[in-house]
Order: structure tokens, then C-alpha cells, then sequence
């Protein structure tokens, strides 16, 4: 597993939308087109929106705006934090396909591991490439203001930690983490047969609120 340095920024809309969202081949946004599937949810409301420029067939998609702007008020609880968007992603070589249910675990393990257990949270699933991967998207402020986030030596315990990931679920071992310009890992152990990932389950057009997660809406 590979897991890139972590992003701090201030839009937690902006960052919920490009993991939503297709990318054009100049970067862009459509807005038209979903690649996203929503895997997990902490400490946020989730409700669906029908929208009529979407080109697909069901013209429904999740109220970001809504989401972003919940995030945003609980970070705003410490105006001490100027980037309260911690934007992380973890990839899987091709060939490995966790379940849902796999991802759904790291994003628990990885909100206790630093420190944001009781922060919002939220995590999108990727198969766009041909390594599937996942983003995570938290308020490094929890609902009591305080920042818990634990950002120190981030690179080397981000590293640490997908070690920890790997053994603990039977993934494939990713080469160490390189410190010199915290370029992505690459993998030196071969693929082996792994097990396919979970199908995606219907989609509901009924509002949800979640507080610890929210698994595989597939929106």
C-alpha cells in the first residue's frame, strides 16, 4: 500500500469535489460526471440532491455543499488553524483489489492513528486508474475546537503506518518509505492472486446521517 504525503489546505468543498468529481485532461472539473464512490463517513450528515446536469442515469449525487459546509463549521471552532483540510490518499498496486469493507477499516484505523477519531471525516473510493485508491478528506479540528490532528514527522508515519496496514490485512507489501524528495513508493514485491473487490450496492435517494461511518453508498 502506498500512502502519498498528506495535503493541508483551507476548501474542504474544493477538495470534496475534485475527489467526486471526473477530471478533464487540462485538470478541470465536470461537474457532469462522478467518479467518486463515497466509502466512508465520520461525524458528517450525508443527504442526496437530484441534479439534472448530470450525465447519468440517475441524475442524483451527494449534497457536498451541505457536507463541506458542516466540516467547515466545526473547523472554524479554532480560528488558530489556517489549513483545518487534511487531504491524504492510500493506493494499491494492480492487480490488488481490497474490499470495501478492507478500506472502510484503514480509514478507522488511520483516524485513530492520528488523532482525528472524533473528527469529521470523510473518505472517497477511486477505479479510474489501474491501481485502485482511495482519498481521505478530514477536519483536523474536532468538534470541541480543539486540533488533534497529529502532523509531525508526518511522512515517516503515514509510511509507518501503511507497514502496519499491510501486515495487519495480508496486502502487498510496498517498498520503504523514500525521505529524499517524498516521492511516491514504488512496489518490489510481485502481485499475487488477490480477491475482487465488493460488488457496488443500489443507490438510495433517501437523506442518511452518519456519524460513525457510512459504507459503499456508491454516489
Amino acid at each position: 500500500m502506498i500512502g502519498k504525503v498528506a495535503r493541508f489546505g483551507s476548501s474542504f468543498l474544493g477538495a470534496m469535489q475534485y475527489c467526486y468529481y471526473e477530471t478533464r485532461a487540462n485538470h478541470s472539473l465536470d461537474r457532469t460526471r462522478i467518479r467518486g464512490e463515497l466509502l466512508f463517513v465520520q461525524h458528517v450528515g450525508v443527504t442526496i440532491v437530484s441534479d439534472e446536469k448530470l450525465r447519468t442515469e440517475n441524475k442524483q449525487r451527494l449534497n457536498l455543499e451541505q457536507m463541506a459546509t458542516a466540516m467547515q463549521s466545526v473547523a472554524s471552532l479554532n480560528d488558530r488553524v489556517r489549513k483545518p483540510v487534511w487531504h491524504q490518499s492510500f493506493s494499491f498496486p494492480p492487480g490488488e483489489y481490497p474490499s470495501a469493507d478492507i478500506m472502510v477499516k484503514i480509514c478507522e484505523s488511520f483516524a485513530r492513528t492520528f488523532g482525528m477519531e472524533n473528527n469529521p471525516m470523510v473518505a472517497f473510493r477511486h477505479r479510474d486508474r489501474e491501481h485502485e485508491h482511495f482519498h481521505i478528506i478530514a477536519s483536523r479540528v474536532d468538534g470541541t475546537g480543539r486540533n488533534t490532528a497529529q502532523t509531525s514527522f508526518n511522512f515517516r508515519e503515514v509510511g509507518r503506518f501503511c507497514r502496519a496496514i499491510e501486515e495487519r490485512h495480508g496486502l502487498t507489501p510496498g517498498a520503504p518509505m523514500a525521505i529524499e524528495g517524498h516521492k511516491a513508493q514504488t512496489l518490489k514485491t510481485p502481485i499475487g492472486q488477490v480477491q475482487p473487490g465488493v460488488a457496488k450496492p443500489a443507490q438510495s435517494d433517501e437523506p442518511v446521517q452518519a456519524s460513525r461511518s457510512y459504507k459503499r453508498q456508491g454516489l
